[in-house]
């Protein structure tokens, strides 16, 4: 099938700011259409997304967000170079750097450029009678990914209720994604009562979904979340571990790890003893970003004393880029990472970074941002891709239940395992 027309235009995300759709019609009549997600937690080393800020094409209403020149650019540039060419995913992308071939996109916007990338991808699946899931998997058993799920939030997501970004809950115990979905919404439930009847619950709900309730400590957040998986019957550790989203970035200052909430001051060395004490503390399962974006060597240092059974997850120091990636497995600073679409800017460079985490015995994380869409193609990813984990926020907000909807579906239609990356 041929293309036919190329669309841009702005929608809006789960926070209420604009972002970038892109529609492509084939020459069948079907119109195939991906909305991209922009984070708030952004590292330095992403692809650039392109927005107006006091530009001329700026709508001032959106403070400097609106898109319209990535829209631009996709109606302008990219479209002319797509119309009458066959449907292909490789193709397209291939199109995408030629006019772009800056490392971070910053050319085209690497808004723009996903939003083209990801459409292809779904028209591409159409023009082969496929599912999203099946271009990438094949005929074979689907794998449906172990989830990652925010209960308390903190940082640049909740108002800084806590130093760190997120606490989540790893159902590493679950025999299906069913069941282990089934445990998490009743531990956000009852994390929820349990807040209220404290008196912490400050009904702060995070960009993510998460809860932002106040802690004095990151150690007392865990605390807490221990309590609330007992009170629903569930065994910490055993049935479900805990994982920490430190984002450090935001409290490092070139120096030192500054925990506002906790009162410390901590230069690299003592916080890499600093977190040591929360993993040997608490059912703690995954670590994502415990230390900047820049600080490679406090990743080293923690990486020679860190429990091997512990996930080391780089997110702000890999963004989903391969020469980070490379650098990480080279020097063993991690041994697992994110893998954020939106990062990269292209849905094929993205699954390459992918592709060779996993031939480095990394383990992969597909991860949804901040500020999200009803869009639900990135379970499909996770699934078709077979990265074996999936952090999609909480249970809570359309544009998260969409991708957790999305895997009962598959767990529900297809013939599927359940991964369990920590067996």
């Amino acid at each position: 099938m041929k293309i036919e027309k190329v669309v841009g235009y702005q929608v809006l995300d789960s926070r209420g700011r604009p972002t970038v759709a892109a529609a492509i019609t084939l020459s069948d009549g079907t119109t195939h259409t991906a909305r991209v997600p922009s984070g708030a937690s952004t590292g330095k080393h992403e692809a650039k997304e392109l927005r107006d800020g006091d530009s001329p094409t700026a709508n001032k209403f959106y403070a400097g967000k609106s898109v319209n020149q990535a829209v631009t650019n996709i109606n302008n540039l990219i479209a002319p170079t797509l119309l009458d060419k066959q449907i292909s995913l490789p193709d397209v992308d291939t199109q995408l750097v030629d006019l772009d071939p800056s490392d971070d996109h910053a050319k085209l916007g690497a808004n723009a450029t996903l939003a083209v990338s990801l459409a292809a991808a779904i028209a591409d699946a159409h023009s082969q009678n496929k599912s999203l899931v099946r271009l990438f998997n094949g005929d074979g058993d689907l794998e449906i990914p172990m989830p990652m799920v925010n209960i308390l939030s903190g940082g640049a997501h909740a108002g800084r209720t806590l130093d760190i970004q997120d606490v989540l809950v790893v159902p590493n115990g679950a025999i299906s994604f069913t069941e282990a979905l089934s445990w998490i919404v009743a531990i956000r439930e009852a994390a929820a009562k349990m807040g209220a009847a404290d008196g912490k619950v400050t009904h702060l709900i995070a960009d993510e979904g998460g809860l932002g309730i106040p802690f004095e400590s990151v150690a007392a957040a865990c605390e807490f979340v221990v309590k609330v998986i007992e009170s629903v019957g569930l065994n910490p550790s055993t049935d479900v571990s805990i994982a920490l989203d430190i984002a450090s970035t935001q409290f490092f200052d070139g120096a030192n790890y500054n925990l506002k909430t906790e009162g410390k001051s901590l230069p690299s060395a003592d916080f890499v003893q600093y977190i040591s004490k929360l993993i040997n503390n608490q059912p703690i399962l995954s670590i994502e970003d415990p230390f900047a974006e820049d600080d490679w060597s406090a990743w080293q240092q923690f990486m020679q004393v860190a429990p091997k059974r512990l996930q080391v997850l780089g997110d702000d120091l890999l963004t989903t880029n391969l020469n980070r990636l490379n650098k990480a497995i080279a020097e063993n600073s991690a041994n697992a990472i994110l893998i954020k679409a939106n990062q990269n800017g292209l849905v094929t460079s993205t699954l390459n970074v992918l592709k060779q985490a996993r031939a480095n015995n990394f383990n992969t994380v597909v991860s949804a941002r901040s500020g999200e869409t009803e869009d639900s193609w990135l379970a499909d990813l996770a699934t078709g891709w077979r990265a074996g984990q999936i952090k999609v926020g909480s249970t809570h907000g359309s544009e998260r239940t969409a991708k957790w909807n999305r895997l009962l579906e598959l767990e529900a239609t297809e013939e599927s395992s359940f991964a369990n990356p920590f067996n």
